[in-house]
Order: structure tokens, then sequence, then C-alpha cells
């Protein structure tokens, strides 16, 4: 149990009130001075706070029964009830609600016999005194716990947002990486131009991948540096890695000036389909992407002419719905013709 600086403040500075405000409130009241007993109390009552950001009960127990017998002892009201202000704002901070509300009736309560007015006049008390800084602990509560979930929040998402950016450009690299490998081993003998083509290949992507690798990494250990953004106009260079891979691919791009994380997404979007095509269709199928605008929306559809089938919704097609949901869009997969992924982004105004 450690007891912080600021607890320890606190408990100084309520146990200095205390003692030297409470001579004066009882000359106000008409009250005798006040003895050791007295003093005692109020140093209790203070020192209860030591512990209230770590035994929050011993706080409200030890602050509580003090102000109980201080009361009891006909001591005048005064600047002890402080104490209890304080101890009351401390459960509710530090402990749990139910809690919280049991220990201010329990307060209220433990008050009651030592009033010498109406008892409306000690529900109006209570009310100030108790449940109105028990309700700013609770409020003080909801805050600190809503911050905590808004960072563990932001947290996961950049988490999401690396994995699904190492997905995308690892994943993408391996699949042409593999293709060219297996170009490279089947022309070896027969055309060696070609196969020093694809190795070449190779060794572009790797780089490419191990530098995209790299910068997320960078990114996750809070060293970034500052890199290209890519943009639509990277669209074409991708194709053409594409073609040299063995897929043959046509482009189409017809959007207007967007911002950089719009441009970031759809080529990510057109990455992942051509890289799922690449991996998945078979020796002889094209594929195709077209990016346009339609009645305030951005329209991306990649698409091949495999045959239809059946598929199974894996990391590539979730990450791609991520991206397009982050932008307020929509994706969906199609298997009618071919397989043919649509996303459809709204423009920013």
């Amino acid at each position: 149990m450690r007891i912080k600086w600021q607890d320890i403040a606190l408990t100084a500075a309520l146990l200095f009130f205390g003692l030297v405000g409470t001579r004066f409130a009882a000359r106000l009241q008409g009250a005798h001075d006040l003895d050791v007993l007295a003093y005692l109390l109020i140093t209790l009552a203070a020192a209860g706070l030591l512990f209230r950001s770590v035994r929050p009960l011993w706080t409200f127990g030890l602050t509580t029964v003090s102000i109980a017998v201080y009361l009891a002892s006909g001591y005048p009201f005064g600047p002890i009830l402080i104490s209890g202000v304080a101890a009351m704002y401390a459960v509710a901070t530090y402990s749990s609600i139910e809690l919280a509300a049991g220990c201010a009736l329990l307060y209220a309560l433990a008050i009651l016999p030592w009033w010498n007015d109406s008892i409306t006049s000690w529900i109006t008390w209570s009310a100030g005194w108790i449940l109105l800084p028990a309700a700013a602990g609770v409020l003080m509560k909801l805050r600190r716990r809503s911050a905590v979930d808004a960072r563990e929040h932001a947290v996961v998402s950049e988490r999401l947002r690396l994995a699904q950016e190492v997905h995308d450009v690892v994943g993408h690299g391996l699949s042409v990486i593999a293709m060219q490998a297996g170009v490279a081993l089947y022309v070896l003998d027969k055309d060696p131009a070609k196969a020093r083509a694809s190795l070449e290949a190779i060794r572009d992507t790797s780089k490419e991948a191990l530098d995209g690798l790299r910068s997320e990494l960078d990114t996750l250990r809070g060293s970034a540096p500052l890199r290209p953004t890519i943009s639509l106009d990277d669209i074409p260079a991708l194709a053409s890695r594409m073609r040299e891979a063995g897929l043959e691919v046509s482009v189409e791009v017809d959007a207007p000036e967007l911002p950089d994380n719009y441009q970031m997404a759809v080529y990510r979007i057109v990455q992942e389909s051509l890289t799922n095509v690449l991996r998945h269709s078979s020796p002889g199928v094209t594929a195709s992407v077209r990016v346009y605008p339609v009645r305030g929306s951005l329209i991306v559809e990649v698409a091949d002419t495999g045959t239809p089938a059946a598929f199974v919704e894996g990391h590539g097609i979730t990450g791609m719905r991520s991206r397009a949901s982050a932008l307020d869009g929509t994706l969906e997969v199609s298997t009618s013709h071919g397989f043919q992924v649509t996303a459809r982004i709204p423009l920013p105004s």
C-alpha cells in the first residue's frame, strides 16, 4: 500500500483547517472551548484521508466514526465536516456506485441523532454535504473510465490498422513473389531472359514489401519517418506488377481529387482484390479495375473472368470492408460472373 503525495497534502490541509477553524466555529456558536478529545477527533477525521485512494473504505470508516463521536460529545458543528465531504468524494471516486450510495446513507444516519434542527433541514444538509460530493465523485470516476476506454479503443484501433497494413503489404508482396518464382522455375532452362525478368521482379517486390513492413514497424515504435503517401496514381504501377506476375489487368481510373486517407483506402482495396485474383485464379484469367464517381459516391470495382465458385470470407475481404466502412462506405462481393469486389464510398463534401 503506497500513499500518494496528493493524499498527504489534502490531509495536511484539512488538519490545519480543522484545528484552526474549529476554534472560531465554537465561538460563533457560543460553545465551550475545545478540549484534547475534540482536537484528537479532528485529527483522526483528517487522517482518514491519507488512505482515500488506496483504501477508501478505511477513509470513510475512520472519518465518519470520528465525526459521529465528535458530535455525540457535544462539540459544535465545524470544519471537521469538511473531512466528511472529502471522505464521501473519495468513496464515490474509488469504489463502486452501490457502495458509495450505502456509505452516503450510513453517513447521513450517523449525523441524524445529533441534529438539533428539523428533519427537513437535515435532508437539505445531507443533500449538500453528502449527496453532492458523492455525485461529484461518481461523475469523476465515470469521466476517468471514459478516458481510459477511449485510450484503450485508440490503442486497439491502431493495432488493427497496423495489422491490416502489414497484411496488405506483406500478403501482396509474397503472392507476387510466389507467382514470379513459379514463372522463373518454369522458364529457367527454356527462356533465361524471362527467368531473369521474374527474378528482378522478385527482387523489386521483396524490397517494396520490406520497405512497407519496416515503415509500419517504425510507426508501431513511434519513430516513423515521413514517406510518400500512396495514391490512385500508383494503381497503374500496381497493375503493371500484376502483369509481370502473369495476371493480365486492365485499369480505368476516373476519380476527382481525394484526401490522402481516401486514396490509401481505395488503393488497398484494389491491391487486396488483385492479390486475391493472383492467389486463387486459374491460368488465363484476366482482371479489370474501375474507379469512377457516381452520384456523390466513388465506385471501386475489381472483377475477374474466373469461373464462379463459393468462397469463405477471410482476413483480406474483412479488411477491405473495414476500410470502406471507416469512410462510411460499403463493400460487396459477388460471384455471379467470376469474382467481383465492389466498394461504394461517399465522396467527401
